[in-house]
């Protein structure tokens, strides 16, 4: 499941991963397995649905070896971060993705926000990456809704 996740990325990496419950582990000593653990090495990825949600470290590994990036401005970022969809206009550079492929979005830095899909031409003024998975994510499960 963890190399067709890599795939929509145009990554083809072999990770010694093992499921155990719901999340993945890069796993060096199998034999620990027979214990049936809770928790063993790290922890890359959890699976909500058939939806894998890549953990901080893994998806900063995924920016750095994805086949299509688009880098964004400050404004850009905080939005994406925020759960909002990228619009052209807080593009600052690309590899030139087309509609339909999957995009990492890093910061000015190169660190890895999220990902999404190319839902329009980047240079277009309107929503052009559709966010599917942000950093901000993990903050914002945590928020209980008030009645």
């Amino acid at each position: 499941m963890i190399e067709k996740f890599l795939k929509e990325f145009g990554i083809t990496m072999a990770l010694p991963v093992e499921r155990v419950g719901r999340s993945f582990f890069v796993v060096r000593d199998k034999d620990l397995l027979s214990k049936m653990p809770v928790y063993i090495n790290e922890c890359i990825a959890h699976l909500r649905g058939e939806t894998v949600l890549p953990s901080v470290g893994f998806l900063q590994r995924i920016g750095k070896r994805a086949k299509w990036r688009v880098v964004v401005n400050s404004d850009g970022e905080w939005l994406f971060i925020c759960g909002r969809d990228l619009f052209g206009k807080s593009i600052v550079s690309h590899n030139n993705p087309q509609p339909g492929d999957r995009v990492v979005v890093l910061n000015q830095h190169g660190e890895c926000l999220g990902y999404g899909d190319v839902a329009a031409p980047l240079d277009e003024k309107r929503v052009v990456v559709r966010r599917l998975f942000d950093i901000g994510h993990l903050l914002r499960r945590g928020k209980k809704k008030r009645f």
